[in-house]
């Protein structure tokens, strides 16, 4: 495990009573330096979500030295629907993000992004599926993010992978489960021990297969000697040299996510990368050029998908950023583009971001010309600017394989050209 410094550790009711529970417990919190361990009820978390302001959305910026506070949690099955409203009247902080599983109800969750509805409403490219999550909250300090806050961390694994039979029925044409993009699960291992349970299910699984998402981390050796039987896809966040330096705090270097990627693939995992985001730094054509080249050289990624920076405008990326480490004309592009509309996710400009694709999609084309590639969470105008180049691998906005589409399994037909 990835050691972790937390302000507290909050233990709910049902954790101790139970062994295999316990024992995760006192595992994580060998790895997990906390100043202080308080058992809790309902009551006592709803307020602490409350006092510490757990459900609002703050980004780290440059200033990551904060600790979080982690919540060992558990899975709620099969509680009667009178019961779950009870509990959302008497503690409404629990319920406030679906996401984050505060409440224990949840894990396997819809995705909507890329429904009919979602694309009329956001213009937004995307495919809708079914995810596995355990665990909320990210040991990493992200200057663009805000996943540090508080990590909450479901304890009983045994019992939710006895139910996935059930999960799947509801995805029928559903190949590929992504796990879990809430947190770069691989720093909690091996001692959380849901990376091994997952990968031992899927190994078992005749049309189903699992991502594992690695994010920017390179905590990987555990998983050499799993025998995942060619089910597990792992994927990697990955950016150039001064992103994953100084805007990506904690995280692993992007050689040694390339490294653990390299080491991955020689056990027999197949191996995909996301640059996400993409964050014009001064440079940043120069360490790109070279993270791909570096990437390839390393590794065969069956697939790759980009997208830049989203979420913030110019007075975000102000507060975030030292505004040093960015691209001059990027920064002044933004700060020109104040006020302007935008789609959900495109605040940096249409022709910036052009731009930026250009560039990414001519390099993967010299280095790896027959390697496929997708936009992520891109608008239809802006596939539509490289429909010539995507056609080169029968991808379409319509039809496409990417990291974690629900069909882009590593037996795709995309992927087999």
């Amino acid at each position: 495990m990835v050691p972790l410094k937390a302000s507290q550790i909050c233990i709910v009711e049902g954790i101790e009573e139970v062994d295999v529970l316990r024992q995760r417990a006192r595992r994580l919190e060998d790895g997990i330096k906390a100043d202080s361990i308080e058992h809790v009820g309902d009551a006592e978390l709803n307020q602490i979500v409350i006092e510490n302001k757990l459900n609002s959305s703050i980004r780290h910026g440059m200033r990551p030295g904060f600790e979080p506070i982690v919540i060992f949690n558990k899975f709620r099955f099969d509680e009667p629907p009178e019961t779950k409203e009870k509990r959302r009247a008497e503690f409404p902080a629990l319920f406030a993000n679906a996401r984050h599983n505060l409440s224990g109800y949840g894990g396997f969750d819809w995705r909507d992004s890329g429904s009919k509805t979602y694309q009329e409403r956001t213009g937004i490219v995307c495919q809708p599926a079914w995810q596995i999550h355990t665990i909320w909250g990210c040991h990493y300090r992200c200057a663009y993010c805000s996943l540090g806050q508080y990590i909450n961390i479901m304890m009983n694994l045994e019992e939710f992978v006895e139910r996935l039979d059930g999960y799947i029925k509801k995805a029928p044409g559903q190949m590929l489960y992504q796990y879990d993009n809430g947190t770069d699960t691989v720093c909690f291992e091996p001692e959380y021990g849901g990376a091994r349970l997952l990968v031992k299910y899927f190994a078992k699984r005749e049309n189903e297969y699992l991502e594992l998402y690695v994010g920017k981390s390179d905590n990987i050796d555990y998983l050499l000697d799993f025998d995942h039987r060619g089910h597990t896809v792992c994927c990697w966040s990955i950016s150039g040299e001064t992103q994953s330096t100084y805007l990506e705090a904690g995280t692993a270097s992007m050689h040694d996510r390339i490294a653990s990627a390299q080491r991955c693939q020689d056990a027999g995992y197949h191996v995909r990368f996301r640059f996400s985001p993409i964050i014009p730094v001064r440079n940043w054509e120069k360490e790109n050029r070279e993270m791909i080249e570096h990437l390839f050289a390393e590794t065969r990624p069956d697939v790759i998908t980009f997208e830049t920076l989203r979420f913030l405008n110019y007075d975000a990326i102000e507060n975030s950023f030292d505004l040093s480490l960015l691209e001059p004309e990027f920064v002044q592009v933004m700060k020109d583009n104040q006020g302007e509309k935008h789609l959900q996710g495109c605040e940096i400009p249409h022709d910036y971001r052009k731009k930026v694709y250009r560039f990414i999609i001519d390099e993967l084309e010299r280095i790896s010309p027959r390697t496929p590639y997708a936009l992520c969470r891109a608008p239809r105008v802006m596939w539509d600017e490289f429909a010539e180049d995507f056609a080169r691998h029968g991808q379409t906005p319509d039809y496409y394989v990417c990291n974690c589409g629900p069909t882009s399994a590593p037996e795709h037909e995309l992927l087999c050209i």
